[in-house]
Parts: structure tokens; sequence; C-alpha cells
């Protein structure tokens, strides 16, 4: 069941956000560290009123040091989020309830404090309008709702290759997926299975702000891709090359339509 978000319409006089907090993000494609490109405002609930944006330091965080002191508390509901973008159109955008979660979920990876400060690290997963890395797998997909041949938003997709490695992606706004897979080592065998999750409830929460929350992506329910729109047998990728992009589809579809359809389980 996919995570339900209270959310509340504070008085700023109510709104205490901490600025003890930092982001930094990762390319969860290539494990690099993100530097440039990114964007990230802090907007309140029940408004989005602007709050402030990101100040990007020479270590790769990305702070709020110029918050007003009332502001400064943290709140035990999230009264605000953070929303992440990325202005070069390679990376998913994504939203970060603030104050920031407990302990890390879905695509945030770990946190520690340092000199009381709290470093969280985000990972980002590739948008459709990114350029394919060098000597990466690519996979591609438009991803729809069997019944009515809407566009599945939002959707989280694994991929474990035969080396038993798992990769992340996730569909955008209107359905598309791209994920970039490192190469397999010789004498793999290619992909082996696929996973899904989605909600189509996730599509009507995120329309404020443009970008799914965090805790609402990775909650998701598993829900199955179809390989034949006329069957229920699951679909199987094919083989991952470096050379050739693998494009996910279902069977039984008009070749104008290349489609990975889905169903609910």
């Amino acid at each position: 069941m996919a995570v339900t978000t209270t959310r509340r319409e504070p008085t700023l006089e109510r709104l205490r956000l901490p600025v003890g907090e930092a982001l930094v993000f990762v390319d969860l494609a290539s494990g690099d560290l993100i530097t440039t490109g990114l964007r990230c405002c802090l907007v309140q609930r029940g408004g989005g009123r602007l709050l402030g944006r990101s100040v990007f330091t020479p270590s790769g965080l990305h702070v709020w040091p110029d918050l007003p002191e009332r502001w400064r508390q943290p709140q035990e509901v999230a009264c605000a989020d953070v929303l992440v973008r990325d202005e070069l159109q390679r990376f998913q955008p994504l939203s970060l309830p603030w104050p920031l979660p407990a302990r890390p979920v879905g695509q945030i990876l770990s946190d520690r404090v340092v000199g009381g400060m709290r470093m969280m690290r985000v990972g980002l997963l590739s948008a459709p309008t990114r350029r394919p890395p060098p000597g990466v797998c690519s996979v591609y997909g438009l991803l729809t709702w069997q019944a009515n041949g809407e566009p599945a938003i939002w959707a989280r997709v694994c991929l474990i290759d035969g080396e038993g490695r798992v990769h992340e992606g996730a569909s955008d706004a209107e359905g598309r997926l791209a994920l970039h897979v490192p190469p397999l080592r010789p004498g793999s065998v290619g992909a082996a299975a696929l996973q899904v999750f989605a909600d189509p409830a996730l599509e009507a929460s995120s329309m404020g702000l443009g970008a799914p929350d965090v805790l609402a992506f990775a909650d998701q329910p598993v829900v199955l891709a179809l390989a034949d729109v006329q069957q229920q047998a699951a679909y199987m990728p094919g083989v991952l090359a470096a050379h050739e992009p693998l494009i996910l589809a279902s069977q039984g579809l008009p070749p104008a339509h290349r489609e990975l359809r889905l169903e609910p389980r």
C-alpha cells in the first residue's frame, strides 16, 4: 500500500525548519557525485511559498544557511518539501519532506552527522532526456496501463541483470523510462528479471510539485508487466548489449505503439 502523506497548512509562526541539514546527490547509474546543474528549492506545504534555495558548497553539499532563526527548529510533522530538479535534464525530479526523514529509505541512501550537521546522501535516477554515458547498456520504454492505455507516471523499475546486480529507474510524468546499466562481464547471460512498482495515486499526490515524494515513490505496490497484452504472462527482458538499446515492450500492440503494459496484481 502506498504511503499517504498528510499535508497541513501551517502558518509561518508555526513553521520551523532546521538549517543543520545538508543534502549530497549521487548519480545512481554511475555512483558519481553530482556537482553541476541541480536546483533545490524549499517550498512550504499548502500553498507552495518559496522559503529558500539551497547554497551549493565546494564540498558538494546543498545547505540552507540563510533561513531565518525562527524556522531552524524541526517540527514532528513535515511542513515543507525540498524540490530537486536538474536544469541539465539528466535526472528525474524528486521531492523530499522537510524536516528530512529520520532514517534512510528508498533513494535516501545514507546519512551521518559531521560537526553538528546531518548530511543525507540521495541518489537520483536517469531522465529519458539524458544522453547515455559512454560504454553503458541502455534500456528504454514507455510504461502504460493495460486498462486504459494511460501513462504509468513515476513508476519504479528494477532490472536485475545476469550478474545479479539490481539497477533502478523510473518513468517520468509521461510514462517514459530510461535506464543506463554498466556493461556485463564476458560470459554473462544478460538481463534476468524485471520488477515494476506503480500506483496511479502517486500522480495525483505529486501534481502540486511536479515531482514524486521520495517516501511514496519507494512504497508503491508491485504490478504485473505484461509480455503480451492478450495474456497474463510476465514480461521478461531481452539481452543487454552496449551497442544496441534494449526496448521494453509488450507483444500484441500495433507497431506504432511500442509500450510496456502494466496491470495491478
